[in-house]
């Protein structure tokens, strides 16, 4: 079977020019509908109906509620665990001679826009789309009834065959999932209703078989994102107290009493408390020794920072769930608010066979992860 795509996408991103400019010219009337009325699949020179006409579709996500961390769903990740709207539309195509080769969908206008994201399901890779809320996105998947895989919604079209091919008639399923495609914040977000794409088919004589429009409908996502806020003051001073040179034995040797300090947070009910420590001066550096930050005039020392009296590896400015070298600090009691109080000291280390005496600067910053 051959079968020109280019030729058929060209038809029918005609057919779209078309109805746009009809769905402009009612804009003058009381109310637009979105579901308009689609066209029959048609024998050109006939006149004759091969495919009856198709109606508009609509997906709905029920109201979706998320309480948790504002870190807790991972970034590129579904928002909750299955797909959260499906629908199946079993004679989509239908009629006597109605006879499928193959499905195409294409984005409208106001539709599909991609993110650059993508997500990955049963070794099946789906790009992600914008919704109108910030930070979540939205994937979909089709298929035709008969067949037994759904096919990732691509850009700028997408075929699906009916099983077997061609077939007569070709009813099809769509199914959508939300992402996670930044960090969440509290609120009520409304989904607005949108026209997502457009599904044709082709058939007898490569003839295009017009479809109806995909809808979305409006729902509502409503985020509970829990957070920590720090106790006392975001910046600390942590002073070292001076040492010489004879104190150190060696490369990787320590000198001197370790300075404590401490970072506290008060953390909402269920929250799963994470961190992070960045190098202020080299945020790139995932070892355990601080490099020495400006104002620094000694050289083969530096500073480290101890959890539990062992060095802390160093990561990303990140909040990202699993983010480099995160550590797990604890969960905050599910009745009620709960006080975190991190322990931590920093040391001199010596960096070089050769030390020169002068003063050591080291800056750190941590970044708290809400899972």
């Amino acid at each position: 079977m051959n079968i020109d795509f280019q030729k058929m996408i060209n038809n029918m991103k005609t057919k779209q020019i078309s109805r746009a400019r009809l769905f402009a010219l009612s804009l003058c009337g009381v109310a637009l509908t979105l579901l308009g009325t689609s066209q029959a699949y048609a024998d050109s020179e006939s006149g004759r109906r091969i495919c009856n006409p198709s109606p508009a579709i609509s997906l709905t996500f029920p109201p979706l509620v998320f309480d948790g961390g504002a870190d807790g769903p991972t970034i590129g990740q579904p928002i909750n665990s299955g797909w959260g709207t499906s629908l199946v539309s079993p004679n989509y195509f239908s009629g006597d001679d109605c006879l499928i080769s193959v499905g195409i969908s294409l984005p409208t206008a106001q539709g599909t826009r991609p993110t650059g994201q993508t997500y990955t399901e049963g070794g099946v890779t789906y790009p992600v789309y914008r919704t109108n809320i910030a930070n979540i996105g939205l994937i979909l998947g089709i298929k035709a009834t008969s067949a037994a895989n759904y096919v990732p919604i691509v850009f700028p079209a997408t075929y699906f065959f009916p099983v077997p091919t061609p077939s007569q008639n070709m009813g099809i399923s769509v199914q959508a999932k939300l992402i996670v495609i930044g960090r969440l914040t509290s609120g009520v977000y409304p989904i607005e209703a949108q026209s997502l794409f457009l599904v044709y088919a082709n058939g007898q004589g490569d003839k295009t078989a017009d479809g109806g429009e995909l809808i979305l409908n409006a729902s509502t996502v409503t985020i509970k994102a829990s957070t920590c806020q720090m106790v006392g003051g975001t910046s600390q001073s942590v002073p070292l107290l001076p040492v010489g040179k004879t104190q150190f034995s060696g490369e990787g040797s320590s000198a001197g009493a370790p300075a404590d300090f401490k970072l506290t947070t008060l953390c909402g009910s269920g929250v799963k408390l994470y961190a992070t420590m960045t190098d202020g001066s080299d945020p790139g550096n995932t070892g355990n020794i601080l490099k020495p930050a400006e104002g620094t005039t000694a050289s083969g020392v530096s500073v480290q920072i101890l959890r539990d009296g062992l060095p802390i590896s160093f990561g990303p400015d990140s909040s990202a769930s699993g983010n480099t070298n995160q550590w797990y600090i604890g969960t905050a009691n599910s009745g009620g608010s709960e006080v975190f109080t991190i322990p931590l000291k920093a040391r001199y280390v010596q960096t070089e066979a050769n030390m020169v005496a002068g003063a050591v600067k080291a800056r750190t910053t941590v970044t708290f992860s809400y899972q």
